[in-house]
């Protein structure tokens, strides 16, 4: 018995103790039952990523014709550098070795611009003729204004093409009113408290209010556009992610704190420095503003750029194709302040290329994964839509199309 009782404790010691020359030494080689028991194959993984084949040189130059052409033309031109820009991403856009095209038409475009600039000046005004008009202008900006932002959706995916199948978007009007009438709401509801006059009180409540509501409604925005988004007949899906972007509001209300701090230190710095003439002129406000402006840009942008992009292509899938974001705060922040510091050293002339930099960090650090070959995917065209450019170009102006 006592014999049986060392054996086991000895079996159990060769079993707990860690491979190595100990273990070695006493026991020798492995069991030949442990030795020739079949290891578990873990599941295969396919992995691809974006690849952006742009360079700031040959975009600078289309950028400075567009710049030019559209000074010249007072503005009409900017539809059609509108789509010449898009198109120049989107060719140098690669996955798998293929690259996406933009077939955008830039008269539909030219019209909605027109229409989006008659909403902006109404939206921006109206009040200055009556609060009538003003309260009749915020009625049209809640029922069109979803109206645009779906439109907005359908012409830019519809015309985004990747082997020769378009993207598309179908959500229901009813989904989109959902989903984008309280996103508006919280977004000019201060707006809405100021004109009519209503009070300290409505003011701050109006800003809980949006500062609670927002999160929400961004991460709703999120799963509008994912989860009704397609390619050719298969339909993306989107995971709700609302408590990660209650997350993502407050880490970034945090680094504004932060941000605040530190642009106040500077500005109290330079005021000492520049004495209380300089702090009071019109020249310096302007540039005191801008800086800080500035300062707040580069500390709450990076994080909240790379973490929106981990959190919204974490959530979205692609029948068995998972996506995933990995931009990572820091080294966005180190670019993002390079290329900021070069524009002003160039007086805005190294604009394109840091345009460039930043779409090649964004777009590679998008990865696609399947357990199975990603060539494998079949996927069956679906007709394709031009229509829609009135809201693409009115969601540019209003601002409608969050983050990436």
């Amino acid at each position: 018995m006592t014999e049986i009782s060392a054996r086991g404790a000895a079996s159990r010691l060769q079993r707990e103790l860690e491979e190595g020359a100990l273990k070695t030494e006493l026991f020798g080689t492995a069991p030949a039952a442990e030795a020739d028991a079949p290891a578990v194959p873990a599941p295969e993984t396919y992995l691809a990523h974006l690849e952006f084949t742009g360079r700031g040189a040959e975009y600078f130059r289309i950028w400075v014709v567009n710049l030019l052409l559209t000074l010249l033309t007072l503005g009409v031109y900017s539809a059609w550098a509108k789509v010449r820009k898009a198109r120049w991403f989107a060719r140098h856009t690669r996955l798998m070795g293929d690259a996406f095209d933009y077939h955008g038409d830039p008269l539909r475009i030219l019209l909605g611009r027109v229409l989006g600039l008659a909403l902006l000046l109404g939206y921006s005004y109206a009040f200055l003729w009556s609060t009538t008009a003003g309260l009749l202008m915020f009625g049209l900006l809640y029922a069109a204004g979803p109206l645009l932002f779906a439109s907005a959706q359908r012409f830019r995916l519809g015309n985004t093409s990747w082997r020769g199948l378009r993207f598309g978007f179908d959500a229901p009007w009813q989904a989109v009113y959902k989903v984008c009438l309280p996103l508006l709401i919280l977004w000019t509801v201060s707006t809405l408290v100021i004109e009519l006059e209503l009070g300290n009180a409505a003011m701050w409540a109006s800003l809980a209010l949006t500062a609670l509501g927002l999160p929400w409604a961004h991460a709703r925005l999120k799963q509008l556009q994912h989860a009704h988004a397609r390619y050719g007949d298969q339909t993306f899906s989107f995971a709700p992610a609302q408590a990660q972007f209650y997350g993502l509001y407050a880490a970034a209300f945090g680094l504004l704190l932060l941000g605040g701090l530190l642009a106040g230190l500077i500005v109290g710095l330079i005021a000492f420095v520049g004495g209380a003439q300089w702090a009071k002129g019109a020249v310096s406000q302007v540039l005191t503003g801008f800086g800080v402006m500035l300062i707040l840009w580069l500390v709450i942008w990076p994080y909240f750029a790379a973490r929106t992009q981990r959190i919204v292509w974490g959530h979205t899938r692609l029948g068995d194709i998972d996506f995933a974001g990995e931009m990572q705060a820091g080294p966005l922040w180190r670019l993002a302040l390079k290329q900021t510091l070069l524009v002003l050293l160039t007086a805005g002339l190294s604009w394109p290329f840091a345009a460039v930099a930043l779409a090649r960090y964004r777009v590679q650090a998008i990865a696609l994964r399947a357990s199975q070959p990603l060539e494998g995917v079949v996927i069956v065209a679906a007709a394709a839509s031009d229509k829609g450019a009135a809201g693409d170009a009115s969601a540019d102006l209003f601002g409608l199309d969050l983050g990436w």
